[in-house]
């Protein structure tokens, strides 16, 4: 039996590979018009919304458009069709058609724009080139040793003690606990008024923050006191799988003409924009669409290249000399992550026997074009 998709079930999948919590401050990610509640026909898949994007959508019967920029960025003080932004958003409202943006999320997912870019490339070892930031949490919980391994069970199924290549981590340690029930109590262990000492387990594990009222909320309802004591802390560990650009190596030395010609053709560019010495490429950092404040971190990483986007005059200048810097587009840089969005809803679709259909969009939406 083929089942109608709701939009809220499809963004919770989406945001399970990208939360939410790891975009960049400021920037507009989610549901941008239409329904949590609204069952989904069919979805359309586009790096912008644009106008013929819109009206594409809906002659194929799409109320559910997922793109990688978002159309709703800027704070409105009006919605009329004067505007660009304005225009669009009323159609895709009056023609009943949700819209849903994956941004810097994206980027900074693994398996998104930056590891996609990497792939695209050749490079080998990726690695996150600059992991997120105070994003990590340790949650620690007080835990009668007969009741530890449920709870911990429900923490880690709730994301919590998992790392890059690891999962179910934890930290335990042998206690004694104390407390005195009011009368308005109503302990597990022992009778109210009467202080208890209890052998318990001191339990600890990392979570990230986006995870976090999650593991806090299946903790406790695996826990078997009234009122469990747990403490909440916030570290200063970068989350070494979630980030900003990418980084890797390429399988052979390459000479720069040679980089720029294979980079060229892999991002299927009529123009590279560079600068830089350099003449033996192998490791090489990527950052999808504009990503110059991350030179520094390539650098320091050893990066021989740098590929991304929207690159200013005086950065080409500064970067001359410690990089190959190269602007190879950011629409160019970006749009491959399509093809991955897709084989994740279709394979969504397919696991919850939704008759939804995906489809991505046959208009070209870079706004630049190049003169020759």
């Amino acid at each position: 039996m083929l089942l109608t998709m709701k939009l809220s079930d499809i963004q919770h999948m989406l945001e399970q590979w990208a939360p939410p919590a790891t975009a960049w401050k400021g920037d507009n990610v989610g549901l941008q018009v239409g329904s949590h509640n609204a069952g989904i026909v069919n979805i359309l898949l586009a790096l912008d919304v644009t106008m013929e994007v819109a009206k594409e959508a809906a002659q194929r019967r799409a109320n559910l458009i997922i793109t990688h920029h978002p159309l709703l960025f800027h704070p409105l003080r009006s919605l009329t069709s004067n505007s660009r932004t304005g225009e669009i958003a009323l159609y895709l409202a009056e023609q009943k058609i949700n819209l849903f943006a994956a941004h810097t999320n994206l980027d900074s997912a693994p398996g998104g724009v930056n590891f996609v870019l990497a792939e695209l490339l050749g490079l080998k070892n990726v690695s996150v080139l600059s992991p997120l930031t105070d994003s990590m949490m340790k949650i620690v919980v007080f835990v009668p040793k007969e009741h530890l391994d449920r709870v911990a069970a429900a923490m880690h199924s709730a994301g919590a003690g998992a790392f890059t290549k690891y999962e179910e981590c934890s930290f335990r340690t042998e206690g004694v606990g104390t407390f005195r029930g009011t009368h308005e109590a109503n302990p597990f262990i022992g009778t109210k008024g009467i202080l208890e000492i209890v052998p318990e387990i001191k339990l600890e594990m990392i979570v990230p923050s986006w995870k976090l009222s999650g593991v806090v909320s299946a903790m406790l309802n695996a826990h078997p006191y009234e009122e469990a004591a747990y403490d909440i802390i916030p570290l200063k560990n970068h989350a070494q799988n979630i980030g900003l650009g990418a980084i890797g190596d390429l399988p052979n030395i390459m000479t720069r003409d040679t980089f720029l010609s294979m980079t060229k053709r892999k991002v299927n560019t009529e123009v590279l924009r560079y600068s830089g010495r350099i003449n033996r490429i192998q490791r090489v950092a990527v950052c999808g669409g504009a990503g110059s404040e991350l030179i520094a971190d390539a650098i320091q990483k050893g990066a021989d290249a740098f590929v991304t986007a929207d690159v200013k005059y005086h950065t080409f200048q500064d970067a001359e000399r410690g990089i190959l810097l190269v602007d190879a587009g950011h629409f160019e840089t970006e749009h491959h992550v399509i093809p991955a969005i897709e084989h994740r809803v279709k394979k969504f679709l397919k696991e919850s026997k939704s008759s939804s259909k995906v489809f991505v969009t046959k208009h070209k939406t870079n706004p630049v074009s190049y003169y020759y």
